[in-house]
């Protein structure tokens, strides 16, 4: 029986492909059912609350054995993985500076390469959210910096909750991710668009949101 999951903040397309008894997010973005979806998001890693999914039913597959054999199954299994990118605004290196993450149920403690990256896989059952504190002066026991995370939450870049989410991320304050256009959002966007040589009208419009998706990576 075909059925159809409308998207809630926060949840991923491979875990709702898990919650319906599928092992790949592909089992669902690529099937014929969900081609308008696909269009709509072609990044099947930005999906936002209120999409819907079709969930087809699954099909048995028969497969022939061979008698006095071995046969060999291989079963796919997507994994899930958190990527943190830090950067100085001036460019400076930030190679050593330490960072400590807490996702779910893994805590990492580390320093960054000199490309900021870090990248963790995720426990299947592990809350999609955590913590990461900055170390960015040798010797401190106390974080310079903490931020709160949460997986899974930013929406893609046509809508303007995603314009928020990735203009705070960079350092330009809209101020709360709610996908209203408020003064505070439309300073954040004029600051965003002054340090990129864009047109300063405070609007997200096509050539702003480009530069936005350009600058953050997606």
């Amino acid at each position: 029986m075909t059925q159809q999951h409308t998207v809630a903040q926060g949840e991923t397309l491979l875990r709702i492909a898990k919650q319906y008894g599928y092992q790949t997010s592909k089992a669902l973005y690529n099937h014929p059912s969900n081609a308008e979806f696909k269009a709509l998001r072609p990044d099947p890693n930005l999906i936002y609350p209120g999409d819907k999914i079709t969930i087809p039913p699954k099909k048995e597959k028969f497969i022939p054995l061979r008698t006095n054999s071995i046969n060999s199954f291989v079963v796919q299994n997507e994994k899930e993985y958190f990527r943190l990118q830090v950067s100085y605004d001036d460019g400076d290196d930030v190679a050593g500076k330490r960072v400590v993450l807490n996702i779910g149920s893994q805590t990492i403690d580390t320093v960054l390469q000199s490309d900021g990256l870090i990248e963790v896989e995720l426990n299947s059952n592990d809350a999609l959210t955590g913590t990461v504190d900055l170390y960015l002066n040798e010797g401190e026991t106390t974080p310079t910096k903490s931020f709160a995370v949460q997986v899974g939450n930013l929406d893609p870049i046509d809508t303007l909750s995603g314009v928020q989410g990735r203009c705070n991320m960079l350092g330009f304050d809209c101020g709360t991710v709610d996908g209203v256009m408020g003064q505070k959002t439309r300073i954040g966007v004029k600051e965003f668009q002054y340090e990129h040589g864009l047109d300063i009208d405070g609007i997200p419009g096509p050539k702003t949101k480009a530069k936005l998706q350009q600058v953050f990576g997606s």
